[in-house]
């Protein structure tokens, strides 16, 4: 991010200089982590790859004994009327 590079550029069919400028963080299914480092015009690099692991202690930090508690009536009607809308995270 400190360093400019050259690139050519196909947006606009020139030749720029231009520095990395965005950090993105990518979520896998299995609990992966991979994060970029990239510019407008520049190929990404992998900065890092990260496995996730299950916490121990469950939900709540361990405080309900490894249960999560009861929706609220107004949100277990909203899921029984409308279901989890998984398509749309």
């Amino acid at each position: 991010m400190r360093n400019s590079e050259k690139v050519f550029c196909r947006a606009d069919g020139k030749v720029i200089t231009d520095y990395r400028e965005a950090i993105v963080i990518g979520l896998a299914p299995g609990g992966i982590a991979i994060t970029w480092v990239t510019g407008p015009c520049l190929k990404p690099i992998e900065v890092s790859r990260t496995q996730a692991t299950v916490d121990p202690r469950g939900p709540y930090e361990g405080k309900s004994n490894g249960h999560y508690r009861p929706l609220t009536d107004i949100s277990k009607a909203y899921v029984e009327k409308f279901g989890i809308p998984y398509e749309s995270w």
